[in-house]
């Protein structure tokens, strides 16, 4: 048998590769795959990769309700200071005449900025809902909208992170794939 990290030749029942030490994945006479060996005591389940999911998701569901909150109350301030710095002044003529500021070109960004604050946060809240209630979509909705969320500084930044950290290995996909069919079947 060979080792499959590095091509050592090892014997058929070993555990581990005497070269570099890989675990080798081996059936039991059972024909399922045999539980590892515990190393100074501590069994090798996995159980801290299938904890990371069930343990974080009514959290990290909670964070982007919070941050949809949060941008929901920064994009309508910025409504509000771009309607006070460009609004309508002196008998409906914009303060700056024409130009790059003129009817025209405003009145096409108001619709814009509304349509951008309502996509971006009913898309959090729909993330958030996802989450919290394990559906099965959450987790693609976390992880797009969590590499989406990277690109606004600070708070999105980190949620972007976190969100990331908790649903993105492989390990988390099936712990979040058990929990939507727990979720489901309740």
């Amino acid at each position: 048998m060979l080792c499959p990290t590095c091509g050592n030749v090892i014997a058929h029942d070993a555990r581990f590769c005497p070269r570099c030490g890989a675990q080798m994945g081996f059936q039991s006479q059972s024909g399922f795959p045999a539980q590892p060996a515990p190393v100074y005591g501590v069994p090798l389940t996995g159980s801290y990769n299938r904890n990371r999911v069930s343990s974080h998701i009514q959290t990290l569901g909670m964070l982007w309700l919070i941050y949809a909150a949060v941008r929901f109350v920064i994009k309508l301030t910025g409504l509000f200071f771009l309607h006070g710095f460009l609004g309508h002044h002196e008998a409906n003529h914009w303060i700056f005449g024409s130009g790059p500021f003129s009817n025209d070109w405003m009145a096409a960004l108001w619709p814009i900025a509304l349509t951008s604050l309502v996509v971006s946060v009913a898309l959090c809240v729909l993330t958030g809902y996802a989450l919290i209630t394990r559906q099965s979509w959450g987790r693609v909705f976390g992880i797009i909208f969590g590499i989406l969320a990277l690109f606004h500084p600070f708070l999105g930044t980190a949620l972007g992170i976190y969100t990331l950290w908790v649903l993105a290995p492989t390990a988390s996909g099936v712990e979040y794939a058990a929990l939507s069919q727990s979720a489901a079947r309740t």
